[in-house]
């Protein structure tokens, strides 16, 4: 959905990124995702912290090559090349949508764990060289900066939709699947999801692909979650932390299946 945002995505377009693997991209994004919201992660010299410093590296190259390098640049409508309002709304996109999306899919949020995510992802941000000022602390702050972010942004345009069709043939591109018939699934229930949680004018822009019964794949998701949620029984603390601690096991195992098929010579 993000790539709707059509300056947002000329960064990504300028450097090349449709040139290279989709699966590598996604392979950095899950990286970082994963290592900075373990429990205790943002400890000075921990992984989390070195990719942080990896990613305010890889921030300021793009930058200084986008400047030097591109002659038409659009400074009036898409302003300097990762500029600090555009990162805000990009780690908004952690921590408000990222929320919004796990309500819709049936998962419970509490106030402290909102008001968690928000802190979290605000000091990421420092940590990227976000003035701390500017990042929202709670939903009413993230809701106006989005809003009034998004205010000065174009609707997808058709570097949009080539990003979005390349992100969604990483799913055929993968080889954490053995077999074609698997990658297609894992294609068709991306694609369900997208439908599911993002507006029908934004996907018809993007030219996602509409699988036939779409709406199915959602709805277990639902359900599973909200079965889940019973059985571990959120208010009791010890079965809470049992879901933590599954989910964490999942999460980190996709990791590890993404650094294994990922093409050595992409790692670090």
């Amino acid at each position: 959905g993000g790539y709707d945002f059509a300056y947002l995505n000329k960064p990504l377009i300028f450097t090349g990124a449709l040139k290279k693997d989709a699966v590598k991209r996604l392979k950095d994004t899950l990286e970082f995702w994963v290592n900075v919201t373990r429990e205790n992660a943002l400890k000075t010299n921990s992984e989390a912290y070195q990719l942080m410093v990896r990613t305010r590296l890889m921030h300021s190259y793009a930058r200084v090559k986008i400047k030097e390098k591109t002659e038409n640049w659009d400074y009036k409508n898409w302003g300097e090349p990762i500029n600090s309002w555009d990162m805000i709304a990009t780690y908004t996109g952690f921590s408000l949508v990222f929320m919004q999306g796990l309500k819709k899919l049936g998962v419970k949020i509490s106030e402290q764990e909102e008001l968690g995510v928000f802190h979290l992802w605000k000091y990421i941000g420092y940590l990227l060289g976000i003035p701390p000022e500017f990042l929202p602390e709670n939903k009413r702050q993230a809701v106006e900066h989005l809003y009034l972010w998004s205010s000065t942004q174009n609707k997808g345009d058709e570097d949009s939709i080539h990003l979005a069709k390349a992100l969604l043939d990483e799913n055929l591109e993968n080889t954490i699947y053995k077999y074609p018939f698997q990658r297609k699934l894992l294609l068709n229930l991306h694609q369900s999801m997208n439908w599911f949680l993002i507006d029908k004018e934004i996907n018809e822009r993007l030219s996602i692909p509409k699988v036939s019964v779409s709406a199915i794949f959602p709805k277990i998701v639902v359900q599973t979650n909200k079965i889940s949620q019973k059985i571990f029984d959120l208010n009791n603390p010890e079965k809470y932390q049992k879901l933590v601690e599954l989910g964490n096991k999942q999460q980190m195992q996709v990791l590890r299946d993404y650094l294994k098929h990922t093409p050595k010579d992409f790692h670090y």
